[in-house]
This record gives structure tokens, sequence and C-alpha cells, in this order.
């Protein structure tokens, strides 16, 4: 409806209201893609893992690699803190106002980082980690109370029914900006590291600190209006607990995130060193198959918010899930000689983990409780980051041991593969326990995929393009 649509059969108070509350919602879902847009520099840059910071802490400051690897393990241990701290501040602040506390917190130590970065002393690897480590917990634990209060807080100005489609939509500028972010910022600081590479971290983190406060002040103009959004604060922390306790379909769906937590960060992380000792790859190459699949991933965000509004978020996830992670398994048979199987593989990976990933940020929202909406959400965060941040730990030892009993780099990556792609799809059983409300049959899901024919048809998947899919007649049974 436009905001002067008129009808003569209802009063104009009302009418004025309704207008006015349609324009008000409008203007909060621009403001949300605005902000996410300038947000998403230094919301990349926060996890220590990424390509920007592991320069700065393994090239420019060259740090040990326990040292980086427990940096880099920060916010998977900080999600596991803030189960703690989120319910003292729900007692007495709304959701909005931690996230944007907390999001000026997050904004300052990201300038002190800016301001201290000439002083830290190369020749001193030992006090260099301890700086970086401290002003890196902090923007860790800082960033995971922002990202549990700002999911909770969300509820209070996006419609329910338009989530799905309207964070495909948002998802899909937040990746196309990235994949600029991404090309400009390598090509940047490939130059500047042949000058100064300090002064070419200081500027890169003095524009992300620049976009991250218009950011902000966009997230104070945006107005919440759930009913529900003073109710949660009234109960005390028992109570949530027990009507957290109550809702089985959520209890399922934490029991997934664990499950699929562990599964994907047991091997995932070791899968660069897959492709830089096995395959024999250069940053270069890696950081083109990243934006191979982020743009497709981008691409297809959309189609998955319509799929996950029609259909509903479990079966939409499970089709997802099946198609990204079965090509995976041909990791096994990849040698440096046919190594353009890759693009294939990262296309593909972004068509259907973006559709994956929706799916599960929609159902968590779905699902939760609203009176209880932050603790289930931050239990969630929390069970889910024990199991990720164990995971890569027992990874590591594992390959170390099948290396020291003297199998070959490529032989061992080869079964790392397979186990992790099989581990992914046992999580993936988990999901199925998982009761969705109004979501439709999984056969039905498979069916409406008849639409996107062209592009699996582009990443290799061309049986599907013959493939005849049939439609269940009549209306999605609820779940």
């Amino acid at each position: 409806m436009a905001d002067t649509d008129l009808s003569n059969d209802k009063k104009p108070g009302a009418l004025y209201l309704g207008t006015r509350v349609e324009s008000g919602m409008r203007r909060n879902l621009r403001l949300g893609i605005a902000e996410g847009l300038v947000a998403m520099p230094i919301v990349y840059m926060t996890l220590p893992g990424n390509f920007i910071i592991a320069m700065l802490l393994t090239q420019t400051f060259p740090l040990s690699e326990s040292m980086f690897g427990l940096i880099a393990s920060l916010p998977a241990w900080c999600n596991v803190i803030q189960l703690f701290v989120v319910p003292l501040l729900t007692r007495r602040w709304s959701q909005k106002r931690i996230a944007l506390v907390f999001s000026w917190l997050h904004l300052f130590v990201w300038i002190a980082l800016g301001l201290v970065l000439p002083w830290v002393p190369v020749d001193d690897v030992g006090s260099a980690g301890k700086i970086f480590l401290v002003i890196f917990a902090l923007s860790a634990l800082f960033q995971s109370l922002v990202g549990v209060s700002w999911t909770s807080w969300i509820q209070e100005w996006v419609p329910g029914k338009l989530r799905g489609k309207y964070f495909g939509r948002r998802n899909r500028l937040i990746q196309f900006a990235m994949v600029l972010f991404l090309l400009l910022t390598g090509a940047a600081l490939t130059r500047m590291s042949e000058m100064s590479p300090v002064l070419g971290f200081q500027a890169l983190v003095a524009l992300a600190v620049g976009l991250r406060a218009i950011s902000i002040f966009a997230q104070h103009r945006i107005l919440g209006s759930n009913k529900h959004v003073q109710s949660e604060g009234a109960r005390d922390m028992k109570a949530q607990i027990k009507l957290i306790r109550e809702q089985k379909p959520l209890l399922w769906l934490f029991a997934f995130g664990a499950a699929f937590g562990f599964s994907t960060g047991l091997f995932g992380p070791f899968f660069n060193l897959f492709l830089y000792d096995g395959l024999g790859l250069t940053v270069t190459d890696v950081s083109m198959l990243v934006v191979i699949s982020s743009i497709t991933g981008a691409v297809a965000m959309p189609a998955w918010g319509q799929f996950l509004d029609r259909y509903g978020n479990r079966p939409t996830m499970n089709v997802a899930l099946a198609l990204w992670i079965v090509p995976g398994f041909a990791w096994a048979l990849l040698t440096p000689d046919n190594t353009w199987i890759l693009k294939l593989l990262f296309a593909s990976g972004g068509i259907f983990s973006a559709g994956f990933i929706l799916g599960q940020f929609n159902l968590l929202l779905k699902l939760v409780p609203p009176e209880a909406k932050t603790a289930a959400i931050s239990l969630n965060v929390a069970i889910t980051s024990i199991a990720a941040a164990c995971a890569p730990i027992i990874g590591g030892l594992l390959l170390d041991r099948a290396l020291s009993m003297g199998f070959g780099k490529l032989t061992v990556y080869h079964a790392m593969g397979i186990a992790h792609h099989g581990l992914i799809l046992l999580a993936g059983l988990v999901l199925l326990k998982v009761a969705e409300p109004k979501s439709a049959p999984l056969s039905q899901v498979v069916g409406a995929m008849r639409s996107t024919r062209q592009v699996v048809a582009l990443v290799g998947l061309s049986f599907l393009v013959n493939y005849v899919f049939t439609k269940t007649e009549g209306k999605p049974k609820a779940r």
C-alpha cells in the first residue's frame, strides 16, 4: 500500500495512523539496509581470522602461530562469556540500548587500535602479542554483545512475514559491498606494504571507523514497535530459562547448532592449509575463490528469501545443506593439476550456503519465545560457540597425528575433506528433528527448485537441468 492510499470505509484517523505506521516501517527497513552496508568493513575485520588481520598479525607484526591462534579463537570464547553478561544487561536496558552502547564501545576499541599501531614494537613479538591480545579481546567481547542484542532487537521492527525476503535483499547488497571492499583492500594493502604497512592499516581502520560511526547514527534513528519489548526484562532469568526449556523445537535447534558448529569447526579452518600446502595456490588464487563464492551467494540470496517465506525455513535449509555439502566430497579428488574444480565448488557453495545461513537465522527468530528472546539467542550463541571453539583444537591434533604417522599431506587433506563433509551431513540429521510451524513438506521445496535450473547448471550440477520436478497439489501442510 502506498502512503497516500485511502479507503472510504475507514475513519480518517485510523487511515492516517495506518499509513504512518507503514511509512515508519519502511523507513526502518531502509535504515537497516543502509547501516548494514556501511558497517560491513569493521564487522568483517573484527574477526581476527580474516585475511586482513591475518596479514597484520603475521606479516607486519610477526606473531607466533600459537599467539595468532589464540587471538583468532577470541570471538568464540567471548560468545560464551556473553551468556553470563547479557542477562544482567537486559534487566535494566532494552535490546536497542545494549546494541548501541556496545557498538560505540566497540568503535572506541578500533579507534585505539588505529592510534596505537605506530607504537607497537615490531622487534618485540612478546609485547606486541600482549597488546593485540588485549585489543582484540575487548573488540570480540563488545561485538559479541552487539551481535546478540541486535539479533533480538530486529524482531521489534522487521515483521516476521517479511524477514526472509528482507534479509535476503539486505544480505545480497552487503555481500556485493563486501566483494568491492575485499578487492579494493587487497590492492591497497599490497601497494601500501611497499611504503609503510602500518600507515596502510591505519588508513584502513580510519575508513572502517568512519563508516561504522555513520552506521551507529543510523541505528539510533530506527524505532521499535513490538509489544513484547518491555515484557522480557520483567521476567527473571530462572523464569526465562524455564520458558526456553518448554520450547522443544528450539532445544533441537540448539542441538543442531552445536552439532553443526563442531562438525564445521573440526577441520574447516584447515582447508586454507589444503589450498596452500596441498594444492600450491597463492593468496591471490584463494582470494578470487572467496570473491566467486561471495558473488554467487549475493545473487542467490533474494531467491532464497522467497523460498524461506513461502515454504518455511527448516525444509529449505535441508535442501540447501544437501546441495551445498554433497558436491564438497570432490575435495577428495583435488590435485595441483585439477584445481579448476575449485571454482565450481566455491560457486555452488556460495549459492547454497546462502540459503542455509539465511534460513538458520530466520528459523531462530521464529522459534524463540518473545518473552525470553534475548536469553534464547544468547544461549544459542554460547552453545554453538563452545563447540566451535573446541573443535579446531581437536582437529589440529588429529591432523598433526596423521602427518606424524608418515602419511602424505595430500592424502591427509583428502581424508580430511571426506570426514569434514560427512560429519556435516550427519549433523543435518539433527535438523530434521526441529519442528517448524506452518512449513511445507521437504518434497515440495525440492519441487519448487525447478526455477533454479539454469543457475545450478552454471556450477556443474547439470543433472538438475533435465530432472522433471513435480509439485504436490494443495496447500502446504503445517508441521
